[in-house]
C-alpha cells in the first residue's frame, strides 16, 4: 500500500507491506513516518472538523471539532449525528456539544467562543 505521510512537513512516500513478519514500512525520513503508516494500515483515524446548527439568526453555525482521532469508519456517523444537533448560545471554545460519541469517549468540542445574542427593543436602533 503506497501512501503520503503527514505527520511531518517532509511528505514522505511511505510503502507499506504485510510480511511473514509483519507490517514493514519503507520510504520514511523519520520515525514518525514510520509510526503513522503503521497506524493507517491498522486502525486509519480522523480529527473530523464540522460546523453544527445554533439557535441564533446572528450565529447559525457554530464550529466543532473531536477532541480526538476518530476511527475512519465511524466518521459518517458522527457527521449524520452533528447534523440533527442544535446548540443553544452562549458557548465556550472547548464546550463539548455531543460527549461520548457512540462509547467512544470521543467527544465533539467547540471551536469558538460565541457571545451571547443581543436583544434588541424593536424600533431601537443598536
Amino acid at each position: 500500500m503506497e501512501m503520503i505521510c503527514i505527520a511531518c512537513p517532509n511528505g514522505c512516500h511511505l510503502d507499506v507491506a504485510q510480511t511473514a513478519r509483519g507490517l514493514v514500512i519503507t520510504g520514511n525520513k523519520c520515525p514518525k513516518g514510520e509510526a503513522y503508516g503503521r497506524q493507517e494500515a491498522t486502525d486509519p483515524r480522523r480529527v473530523v472538523t464540522a460546523v453544527v446548527r445554533a439557535c441564533s439568526t446572528e450565529w447559525p453555525c457554530i464550529p466543532v471539532k473531536t477532541d480526538a482521532p476518530l476511527p475512519k469508519q465511524m466518521v459518517p456517523a458522527l457527521l449524520a449525528a452533528l447534523n440533527t444537533l442544535l446548540v443553544q448560545v452562549p458557548v465556550k471554545r472547548g464546550d463539548p456539544v455531543l460527549r461520548d460519541f457512540e462509547g467512544t469517549g470521543i467527544s465533539v468540542v467547540c471551536t469558538r467562543t460565541i457571545p451571547p445574542v443581543k436583544l434588541v427593543k424593536p424600533g431601537a436602533v443598536p
